[in-house]
């Protein structure tokens, strides 16, 4: 996920188009920050040690991601919800723009 985010980062046509987060089920403060450093994770995670959000997105497995397009005037959509990463970064980013309407 950092280098997909660094990619991300570095593509002027998607700098400021696509953001990544993270979501650390069960996870406390305290262990979601020493996960952020001890693997030097650039983008922001966010706990959820009472499992609220996860149960909000329906109590997914992980790593589960989801792709979710801002829409002026209209509420957000999501376009992509599936289980399951990719060791390739190319790969993962090309998954996570299609459907998203961003080249």
């Amino acid at each position: 996920m950092n280098e997909a985010y660094r990619k991300i980062e570095a593509d002027p046509k998607l700098k400021d188009k696509v953001k990544l987060i993270g979501i650390g089920v069960g996870n406390s403060s305290f262990e979601v920050d020493y996960y952020k450093n001890n693997y030097k994770v650039p983008f922001p995670l966010f706990p959820d040690a009472e499992f609220k959000i996860h149960k909000l997105v329906g109590e997914v497995r992980t790593p589960y991601f989801i792709g979710v397009k801002n829409q002026k005037g209209a509420a957000p959509k999501v376009y992509y919800s599936k289980l399951g990463g990719s060791q390739d970064p190319d790969e993962l980013i090309k998954k996570l723009l299609a459907g998203s309407g961003l080249p």
